[in-house]
């Protein structure tokens, strides 16, 4: 089984910089950025990161090289993004909010790494075994003399945009090397799909180390509008909520939970709602959608916001399918679908058999796999094992590279991709093998029940025990009701031992609900 996206040219140059620079020549004195009460217009914006451009090419950095970053919402932050870009090296998002043992993994694992991008708050996070440290305010004053022309650089769609980390399943992240020409295409698409021009300005709530934050912060600037910056390490609802008034954002890139967030501060402030309604597109991804938790909020009368609930991963540049939610009843028990694929990007969805990978059959659940422009580079320093999910399948017509993502999937009726789970989350528990997804979309699946999170802990007998960790609909959450539910829809091994009731999961600093915390709340 194959969905394809719409096959459309890109231009010869994908530099995305350049699509920035573009706007600088063509509206100046357009607001780009805004972070509390500083405001920068493109010219600005665009003379600032040439400074710091022409100051990294004369330390030697250019295509090839990879800087890390670690700093806060700040318009420093916008400025060496845009300058490592200019100077044709790539950028690795270095999260402030990451203890400083992780960000210490996450250097290691970037062997390429030339310098990290630091500022006085943030150069204590980054130790120096592995990186040169380069303090950007410290050298603004050197920066001043220095050139605001536009850098001439041969960067090509080949080349290194960002590196982004993911979780490995060895507790070590997984460096993630995406080409420009796979996020142009990505930025590209939402622009012409979803009609996003000046008037789209965003607001940046999702922490920096997250995927979807990098095309959160660079969706406005590709599309000449403003973007916003959350002034604030971690992220504040309160201030989010009231920025989105203030300044008419139109546009926001978000995990799950966070909308969970700010719907409950719009509903708050007011029964018809509140500035949330007004922004015309949120596009939700990374984690699995509980519609319950967000229909009263987006069937509010007058609500005039286009939810997208998207798939994709980081290895092929975050975003592979899009879906616009409506009618939502029909989806509140069981996974919304995420659509159909972005331009120049097909999902396959697989199977292992005697002669390797071949696709399933129509309607049937499959491995997805992701081919086309999308696709990145590959891991850094990347293991035999992670390799290997990069991979070449001979379609018949020839050979194409593609992604196995690892997350199982099938296609609607009318076409859509529905993801069911994960191939590696099955589970044994007295001997019975189950997914555990199958298992949360059953507990879901009650009218009692908002959201749930089901995990496999370790049992008393030396076994494996499932917990469910649920947000009732109503306190308190009847489980013996529940329990008795479920049996009768599930096979009794695949009934949650023990329910654990609460009124919000926590978060993780990429705003994705943190399931090792959940799991060490319950030893």
């Amino acid at each position: 089984m194959t969905l394809k996206g719409l096959r459309t040219p890109l231009p010869d140059d994908t530099a995305v910089h350049r699509v920035v620079e573009a706007h600088a020549r063509r509206t100046p004195l357009a607001t780009a950025l805004t972070c509390g009460d500083e405001e920068l217009t493109y010219a600005e914006l665009n003379a600032r990161a040439n400074r710091f451009a022409h100051h990294l090419r004369g330390l030697g950095v250019g295509r090839g090289t990879v800087v890390g970053v670690c700093l806060d919402r700040t318009p420093e932050l916008m400025t060496a993004v845009l300058g490592i870009l200019k100077s044709g090296a790539a950028y690795s998002p270095l999260d402030p909010t990451y203890p400083r043992e992780r960000l210490d993994l996450m250097l290691a694992n970037l062997g390429r790494l030339e310098l990290t991008v630091v500022s006085p708050a943030t150069q204590d996070l980054i130790g120096h075994d592995h990186t040169k440290v380069l303090d950007i305010e410290a050298l603004a004053p050197r920066l001043d003399a220095l050139p605001a022309e536009d850098p001439q650089t041969d960067v090509t769609g080949d080349d290194l945009c960002y590196v982004v980390f993911t979780s490995g399943s060895t507790g070590t992240p997984k460096a993630v090397a995406v080409r420009h020409e796979g996020w142009y295409n990505l930025l590209n698409w939402l622009a012409l799909e979803y009609g996003l021009d000046e008037r789209s300005s965003g607001l940046s709530v999702s922490s920096f180390g997250f995927d979807i934050s990098q095309r959160g912060l660079m969706a406005p600037l590709f599309t000449g509008a403003p973007l916003h910056l959350l002034p604030s390490r971690s992220f504040d609802v309160a201030m989010a909520h009231r920025i989105i008034g203030r300044r008419r954002v139109r546009t926001l890139h978000c995990a799950p939970s966070t909308l969970y967030l700010l719907a409950e501060r719009d509903l708050a402030e007011s029964p018809r709602g509140g500035p949330l309604t007004g922004v015309d597109h949120v596009f939700i991804g990374g984690e699995p959608l509980s519609v319950p938790r967000i229909e009263e909020w987006a069937a509010l009368e007058g609500n005039t916001c286009t939810l997208l609930h998207q798939y994709g991963v980081a290895e092929c540049t975050d975003v592979a399918s899009s879906y616009a939610l409506h009618d939502y009843p029909r989806h509140r028990t069981g996974s919304a679908p995420v659509g159909r694929p972005v331009y120049n990007t097909e999902i396959r969805l697989m199977d292992e058999t005697d002669d390797g990978l071949a696709e399933v059959p129509d309607g049937e659940t499959g491995e997805i796999c992701i081919s086309g422009t999308s696709v990145g580079e590959g891991y850094l320093n990347a293991s035999p094992e992670d390799a290997e999910r990069f991979t070449t399948f001979d379609t018949g017509d020839g050979q194409v590279r593609l992604y196995r993502t690892g997350d199982r999937g099938y296609a609607d009726a009318d076409g859509n991709l529905v993801v069911v789970g994960r191939v590696d989350a099955q589970v044994k528990i007295r001997g019975m093998r189950m997914d555990l997804g199958d298992v949360e979309h059953g507990v879901r699946a009650s009218a009692a029940v908002e959201d749930a999170v089901v995990l496999a802990l370790p049992g008393g007998d030396g076994g494996a025990r499932l917990v469910a960790f649920v947000v009732p609909a109503a306190a308190p959450l009847d489980t013996r009701a529940l329990r008795a539910g479920l049996l009768a829809v599930l096979p009794r091994n695949m009934v949650p031992e023990q329910f654990v009731e609460l009124s919000a999961f926590p978060l993780n600093p990429n705003g994705k609900i943190d399931r090792k915390a959940l799991a060490a709340s319950a030893v």
